[in-house]
């Protein structure tokens, strides 16, 4: 009787101690009460088969030769538009392309022009409710950043209408972009964006829509104001038979 005691317990294993855990086991793939051991085993299979399955973070692994994406130059995509001065770095050499998205602030949509031009900028109101709303607009002047209003007569094709219930209704902002005119006597009397009708680099004014009676923060509409210069058509003067 001694010695088959002593049998038994030749042939455990005493280190794995007993098996009071339960939990997962990746190896039967099924829950069943393992030792410590086993089950330490099996908690950092688990983590590991995790943390394999997390797709690739943008930044580079330690001693990895990846790269990070670079996202300062993404354009934006309607909504906010990121302000970006002073320390702007747009990585461009003109004043046409991504160094004018630079200079606009937060803003709810941004219209490009020139001076001279008049731009018609169309919103839509759309009314998501089972009951008609009565709407009120109102219109702030464009001002600059610093708060120069720039004297643009703009106008709204509708300042009071009806949202029928689940319907939507378009307004037309209409903007004639003015870079400074000249008075009688010739002096230059500017408007707050450019001298003697044109602009050296991108200007941006900005002016706010309220809706009275919808349930919206007041937009922020940008109207940036570019060179001339800027996708003008080039033309070869060169002769081709000299």
């Amino acid at each position: 009787m001694h010695s088959h005691r002593h049998r038994q317990s030749s042939q455990s294993t005493p280190t794995q101690g007993p098996a009071w855990f339960y939990g997962y086991c990746h190896d039967t793939n099924q829950m069943k009460m393992m030792t410590y051991p086993d089950y330490v085993n099996n908690m950092q299979t688990g983590f590991s088969n995790l943390y394999n399955a997390i797709p690739s973070m943008p930044q580079p692994y330690p001693g990895s030769t990846q790269t990070a994406p670079d996202y300062s130059r993404r354009k934006p995509r309607g909504g906010c538009h990121e302000h970006r001065e002073p320390d702007c770095d747009c990585d461009c050499d003109d004043d046409c392309g991504c160094e004018c998205e630079c200079h606009v602030r937060c803003a709810d949509t941004v219209e490009y022009a020139r001076c001279g031009e008049v731009r018609q900028i169309p919103i839509t109101f759309e009314n998501d409710t089972r009951r008609d709303r009565d709407v009120a607009l109102t219109l702030g002047a464009f001002a600059t950043k610093s708060g120069q209003e720039v004297g643009w007569q703009t106008s709204l094709s509708d300042t009071k209408f009806t949202l029928p219930a689940c319907g939507h209704k378009t307004v037309t902002l209409t903007v004639p972009v003015q870079c400074g005119n000249s008075d009688p006597a010739g002096n230059n009397s500017p408007t707050g964006i450019g001298t003697g009708g044109q602009v050296d680099s991108c200007k941006v004014a900005y002016a706010t829509l309220s809706a009275e009676g919808c349930r919206i923060r007041p937009l922020v509409i940008a109207v940036a104001v570019v060179p001339n210069h800027c996708g003008a058509h080039h033309a070869d003067c060169g002769c081709g038979c000299c």
